[in-house]
């Protein structure tokens, strides 16, 4: 597939696609190490796209950026004033607005954050984190409410509708109505709208990365480029599935 490269001008082209098999069990059976400060958060919004790593409190720090134009440049928009230590969600909002749910000041208290001003500026809001969705050690928070993931040390938490999915030690899950069940294997990232979960995995036939349906209609969708071991993060839109791989965003139609 074609990649749009960091600080290119042009527009940024479609990867070419070809579908290819569903991973074999055997193949993905392996657990996976979580990323830790190095997980991803990736958010194509109307008109901005939003992406952060996460970094952890007491260690790497976290770094947010946006663009408004589809991946070509980006701008920092760290609220470091807010001595933000560790992120935890990242989701758009009203076109070119986000919110954040991350770990602030030395003791890292969890705030959800929102911006009005595409990233300038970022206010705590207490009403918005008790509606929020997010990791919290080995708990994932659905709306304020605890649920117990099925692992010390789950990620990649994605949340669409009445649906939650995450990922715990390579295996993917989702969370509907309070019941978790697992819903693929060999997973490195995901997303989920309109109750349809996408999963970045590895496949046989597929020298990259694979992107395959795993709930609620297990199938292959693409093999694009880029490396699958390292840490990814993809956001569905209607019509395109835009995976953040290495330095690049690569696009596949869905």
């Amino acid at each position: 597939g074609d990649r749009v490269p960091s600080g290119a001008q042009s527009a940024p082209p479609v990867a070419s696609t070809s579908p290819s098999p569903s991973p074999s069990p055997s193949a993905s059976a392996v657990a996976l190490t979580p990323p830790g400060a190095a997980e991803r958060f990736l958010a194509v919004g109307t008109d901005m796209v939003w992406r952060a790593t996460a970094g952890v409190c007491g260690g790497d720090a976290p770094v947010l950026e946006r663009s408004d134009d589809s991946g070509d440049t980006w701008v920092d928009v760290t609220p470091t004033y807010r001595s933000i230590a560790q992120i935890r969600d990242l989701v758009p909002f009203a076109d070119t607005e986000a919110d954040l749910v991350a770990d602030v000041g030395d003791d890292c208290e969890t705030q959800a954050l929102r911006t009005f001003t595409q990233g300038t500026f970022w206010s705590p809001y207490d009403d918005l984190l008790a509606q929020s969705t997010y990791i919290d050690g080995a708990s994932v928070i659905v709306d304020g409410t605890a649920v117990d993931a099925p692992c010390a040390q789950p990620w990649g938490l994605r949340a669409s509708g009445d649906t939650v999915a995450f990922i715990c030690d390579g295996t993917a899950y989702a969370t509907t109505d309070g019941k978790t069940s697992p819903i693929g294997t060999g997973v490195r990232a995901l997303d989920i709208l309109d109750g349809t979960v996408v999963g970045a995995t590895t496949g046989p036939d597929c020298d990259g990365i694979q992107l395959a349906a795993l709930s609620p209609d297990p199938e292959p969708l693409a093999c694009v480029e880029g490396d699958a071991a390292a840490p990814l993060a993809l956001s569905l839109t209607a019509d395109t599935i835009t995976v953040w791989a290495g330095d690049e965003l690569v696009r596949t139609a869905r």
